[in-house]
């Protein structure tokens, strides 16, 4: 029984990763992934591995003025504390049921199946605490 979960666990911790995988690649072509309704696919973690954001924020930082501090308060904080969140997901494997949400899967079936996933994460992690 627990290896079940283990096989769904990784599966989902792999999609999550390749999504993340395949809009960086996209990005990195210029191509950018939309939804049916034409929104674009964004990702905090794939802005933050961008080398130019990487290289202006650390030029903004290193040459900052007061001017420019006033403008550069709050965004580090929240673009530090959103990359974390999704780090989070992508950790927990979690982060593909946003994918499937943006891409037009109604929330009634995306919920069962979280739940049902995270149920099974918590099977695990009892298990291998007791050493199942």
């Amino acid at each position: 029984m627990i290896d079940k979960p283990v096989y769904i666990i990784m599966f989902m911790f792999v999609a999550s990763w390749c999504f993340l995988g395949a809009q960086f690649i996209a990005d990195s072509w210029g191509v950018t992934l939309r939804n049916y309704q034409g929104d674009p696919l964004e990702s905090a973690v794939v802005d933050f591995v961008s080398g130019t954001d990487l290289n202006e924020a650390s030029t903004i930082l290193l040459n900052s003025t007061d001017a420019a501090e006033s403008t550069f308060t709050l965004d580090p904080i929240f673009a530090g504390a959103t990359f974390a969140w999704e780090m989070f997901q992508l950790f927990l494997g979690v982060y593909i049921f946003n994918l499937i949400f943006f891409f037009g899967v109604p929330p009634v079936y995306i919920v069962p199946i979280t739940i049902t996933y995270i149920v099974m994460l918590f099977i695990f992690v009892v298990a291998k605490i007791r050493g199942v």
